[in-house]
Parts: C-alpha cells; structure tokens; sequence
C-alpha cells in the first residue's frame, strides 16, 4: 500500500492509540510466514468460543497459510475443521504497518464492526465480512471469508460477446446490487464536511501515485494524449465552484472484491478513510470495469459492453435517489474515472517493470496496455469535455 495524503484521508477512528498497542514493526517484519501462522493458531485456538459461540471447538484442528504480501503489511489464511461442527471455518488475518499516526489495521477494522452492525438493516443481502478479533501487538485483525464466488470471475463468465441482451437480466440485476452496496456504504458513514474541488487538489491526488504526464512515454494516439491535455487545463474553470459530498472511503473497491456467494454481496478490503468524496470510489469501480483484464481464459469478454451497458447500469442505480444534481453528478463520476483509468495505466505498467524488467514492463504496456485503455480514456475524456460545456 502507498502511503496516503492526509489531504484525502484524516486519521481520526477513536481508539487508534499505537503506543499502547506494545507492537513493533521491526519484530513483525522479522517474523517469518510459518513464526506468523504459529502465533495466530494459538490466538485463534484461545478464542474460538468468542468467534463461534455454541459447540464446543476446544477439539478443532486449524491450519494456516500465508495469503499475499510480505515483510509487515500480509494476509493469511486459517481453516478450522471440527468433528462437531459439519462446516468448515474461513477465517483472514490481515497484517500492516503503521504509516506514522496513520494504521490502516484499525481503520479497517472499525470500518468493519460499523458496517457489519449497520448494513443489515439498510438491505439485508447486502454485507461485509463479520469483524472477529483485533491483535495489538501485531497489529492485525481477524475477520470471517466472504466467501468464494467472486463478481469478477462472474463478470468475466457471463458477458461474453455471443451472449444477447435478454440472457444478461442477472447480471445487470448484480451490477445495480453492488452500486446499492457502495451507496449504502457512503450513507451509513456520510460525512458533514464536504470537498471543494480545484485543479490543484485533483492532480495532487492523481499524482502522488503517478504523474499523469508519464502516459505520453507510450504509444498512445497523439489526439488522445492532445483531448487529456486540453482537459486538464480547461478543467481549472471549476475552481472553487463544486462542492463534492464526502464519506468513508474503500480505497479499492473493484469487481475483484466483491463476493456473492448464498445470495449475498459481501465486498472485503475496505481501508475506511474518513471525509472522501463518493466519486473516488465510483470511478474506481468504473475505470476496473472498463479495463478488466479477460486473458488467458475469456478472449471473448465484450469489453464495450462492459464499459457502456454495465457501466451505465452501475451508475444510474447509484444516483436513484440519491439526491444529487445529475449532470454535476454525471461529471463528477467521468472525472474520477478519468483519474482511476491513468492510476491503473500506470500501476500495471510499474508492477510488471518492477517484477520482470523495465523493458518487458515497457513492451507489456505498449502491446497490451495502450490496447486496452486507449478507446475508455478517450470516451471517457469526450464525455468531461461534453458535460464541461453545460456545467461553466
């Protein structure tokens, strides 16, 4: 994880007393995966019967692994079989490092605890992951699986070019599922304070992950570089003039972590930043929409549809209702999906340069890349550029 601006997040969840925790970066960071596992077997052994309340699990067997990640920021992963219980237990322990008064841990955590209480009374099938415990010392949490039924791998399964409009009504009905499920997780955790967007705030928080100019290092058509460039510049006559409403923030919230299993729409991996604009996590969602990436296994996913049709669906089922001006509304999403299009441009191009070599990372952008995200920007960019006219 990048650490975060505090001009988009200010840590201000209660109880976020580091000092009392006893942890220690350094000693975590040294902990081998198997020191790691040893440790949380015990911690979860002592109290499974605060987890699972009802039959006695003092006879369990639990077994872990690690998940993802290294050093201080990991994830593992424990089953608990149990003679006395027919199903089997999932549980995620998720470690981080504390960046300065900023701990993801806790933010996540008490995110956690507010939504699994509140939610539920909003829309019963819509969840998140049951908050089970939280370790000081490694400052970890643990929470239950969401399950194993992610929207992505359905996304990638059922919009297949040969499949025709009246075989997709399950599909649009889950996409407007998952616009209710962020919209009733901006208005369980609505903020008083809102955002005034400028030019200045929006590029700071496009480039403190990448600098937006980096895109024209790649073969990208010289019209849309030249629409990206004119766009941020005429963007500057909103200065001062929008307030953007304001909420707690996924961070990531992306078809990849969304589940459905049992009828439900559990999304995981909410980080719960205070006071952010809704729109960042739209235009998350929309810019992973628009760009998921369907190789090996799905050569055939419609892509267009994917970025018009679903897109569309996402963001209509998101504004009913929801008492916002339509065509500020509509901007405001096209801006930050703009945003989310270069952020993941650019983070593909780094981790595939960062893991194999520049070169391939450079090759893997140009032949693989640019295709995918050239046609969503330049759409995307039009679109600002058209409802720009009507705003100023």
């Amino acid at each position: 994880m990048n650490e975060l601006s505090t001009d988009v997040i200010t840590p201000s969840i209660k109880g976020n007393n580091v000092a009392a925790t006893g942890y220690d970066e350094n000693t975590v960071r040294s902990l081998s995966n198997a020191d790691v596992v040893r440790r949380l077997v015990g911690k979860i052994k002592n109290n499974l019967h605060l987890y699972y309340p009802g039959p006695d699990l003092s006879s369990a067997k639990i077994t872990g692994q690690a998940w993802g990640g290294e050093g201080s920021a990991r994830t593992f992963r424990f089953k608990i079989h149990s003679s006395v219980s027919p199903k089997e237990q999932v549980v995620f322990v998720k470690l981080y490092p504390i960046y300065g008064h900023f701990n993801p841990s806790r933010y996540e955590y008490e995110t956690l605890q507010l939504l699994h209480e509140r939610m539920p009374f909003h829309q019963k099938n819509l969840q998140v992951s049951r908050p089970l415990d939280f370790y000081p010392e490694l400052n970890a949490y643990a929470m239950e699986s969401a399950g194993t039924k992610s929207f992505k791998q359905y996304l990638l399964k059922n919009n297949g070019m040969l499949r025709n409009h009246a075989s997709l009504s399950e599909l649009l009905s889950l996409v407007s599922g998952c616009a209710a499920w962020l919209k009733t997780f901006h208005e369980i955790t609505r903020s008083e304070k809102t955002k005034t967007f400028t030019l200045k705030s929006y590029l700071d928080s496009l480039n403190q992950d990448y600098d937006y100019r980096s895109i024209s290092s790649f073969r990208f058509k010289p019209e849309t570089l030249s629409a990206i460039d004119v766009l941020i510049k005429e963007l500057a006559s909103l200065d001062n003039q929008c307030e953007l409403p304001c909420a707690k923030w996924h961070w990531d919230f992306t078809p990849g972590h969304i589940y459905l299993d049992d009828g439900r729409i559990t999304v995981i991996d909410i980080l719960g930043g205070d006071d952010t604009p809704i729109f960042e996590d739209i235009g998350r969602f929309l810019a992973a929409m628009s760009t998921v990436n369907n190789l090996p296994f799905y050569p055939l996913f419609d892509r267009q549809r994917a970025e018009t049709m679903l897109c569309d669906q996402f963001v209509e089922s998101y504004a009913t209702d929801a008492g916002y001006g339509k065509e500020q509304f509509m901007f405001f999403t096209n801006i930050y999906k703009l945003k989310y299009l270069i952020i993941s441009f650019c983070g593909q191009h780094s981790r595939v340069s960062d893991k194999a070599h520049p070169l391939v990372g450079n090759a893997f952008a140009n032949l693989r890349l640019v295709r995918l995200f050239e046609g969503p920007l330049l759409r995307t960019v039009n679109e600002i550029s058209r409802r720009l006219k009507k705003l100023s």
